[in-house]
C-alpha cells in the first residue's frame, strides 16, 4: 500500500455553545485508511472474533544517498499505527481494536513508500506461549 500518514489530531469548532470534533475531509489519512480498507475487505471474509496480533511494516521512500536504516524523525509510530488500526477495524477485519493484544510496529527508509500489515488471530492457548 502507498506512502504511511499518520492519524492527525482531531480539530475542534464551536456552533451554539456545542464543540464538534473533527478531521478536515481533505486531509490524506482518509485516502490511506481507504486504501487499507479496500485491501483488507479483499483479504478478509468475516470479523476475526479473538485475540490478534498486529505487524506493520511502515517504509519512507529512501532520500537519494542515504543507507537503508530507521526513520527516527516524524511521523511518529503511535499516530502510524492508529490510522491503520482504525481502517482496519471499520473494514471489518476485527470487531474491536481493542482485540489486539501483541504488536509489533517497525519504521524505516526504504526504496518506496510503503506499508505492509500482518495480521495473526492468537488461537492456542495463553499458557503455552508462557513456557
Amino acid at each position: 500500500m502507498g506512502k504511511p500518514i499518520a492519524q492527525p489530531r482531531h480539530r475542534a469548532s464551536a456552533r451554539n455553545g456545542f464543540v464538534r470534533m473533527y478531521l478536515p475531509s481533505d486531509h490524506p489519512v482518509h485516502g490511506y485508511k481507504t486504501m487499507i480498507a479496500i485491501e483488507a475487505q479483499r483479504q478478509f471474509g468475516s470479523p476475526i472474533e479473538g485475540a490478534v496480533r498486529l505487524d506493520v511494516l511502515f517504509a519512507f521512500a529512501q532520500p537519494k544517498g542515504r543507507k537503508l536504516q530507521f526513520k527516527i524523525s516524524k511521523p511518529d509510530i503511535d499516530n502510524l499505527e492508529k490510522a491503520v488500526m482504525d481502517a482496519l477495524t471499520n473494514a471489518g477485519v476485527w470487531l474491536d481494536d481493542a482485540q489486539v493484544v501483541e504488536k509489533h510496529s517497525t519504521k524505516v527508509f526504504g526504496e518506496r513508500d510503503a506499508t505492509t500489515i500482518f495480521i495473526t488471530p492468537l488461537s492456542f492457548p495463553l499458557e503455552e506461549r508462557l513456557k
